[in-house]
């Protein structure tokens, strides 16, 4: 799923926001929207700013294995801070947040591919791999959310 998708599915996902299951996440719906939401917007703001003359290529074996096989493993990670809400989310917070994150996705569509983010695991990613990066972000919220609302039919 590329990310394009991954956002159109985070759209139909927000009249769950209020959903909760502590036994899948600590956190609602609305937070894993917002998080991958303010991922992708984060993302896309650095990509922009970056200089595709600094880029350098770096590799790890955590990078080389999850763009293998497009998985995060559940519970793995700690969010950088800038990432994370930690008051209340709004559906209309998350509505102004898609149609930003929509506008950020069409800008770098026309960057350089040097252009890059420095990713605190993964290291310098350039424009192709971040957006594989958001892709497979979204994709691991998304399974997340979902699990969050099946569990509460």
């Amino acid at each position: 799923m590329n990310i394009e998708k991954s956002l159109d599915a985070l759209e139909q996902l927000v009249p769950h926001y209020l959903l909760r299951n502590e036994k899948v996440s600590s956190t609602t719906v609305a937070w894993h929207i917002d998080h991958s939401l303010k991922v992708i917007n984060s993302v896309c703001e650095a990509l922009k700013k970056s200089n595709p003359e600094n880029y350098k290529g770096t590799s790890s074996f955590v990078k080389f294995y999850i763009f293998l096989t497009g998985n995060i493993p559940k519970g793995k990670a700690k969010a950088p801070k800038h990432v994370v809400e930690n008051g209340e989310i709004s559906k209309i917070a998350l509505e102004n947040q898609l149609e930003i994150s929509k506008k950020h996705l069409q800008e770098i569509k026309i960057l350089s591919a040097k252009n890059h983010f420095s990713h605190p695991y993964f290291g310098m990613l350039p424009l192709k791999k971040s957006q594989r990066f958001l892709a497979i972000h979204t994709k691991h919220h998304l399974k997340i959310i979902n699990e969050i609302i099946n569990s509460n039919k």
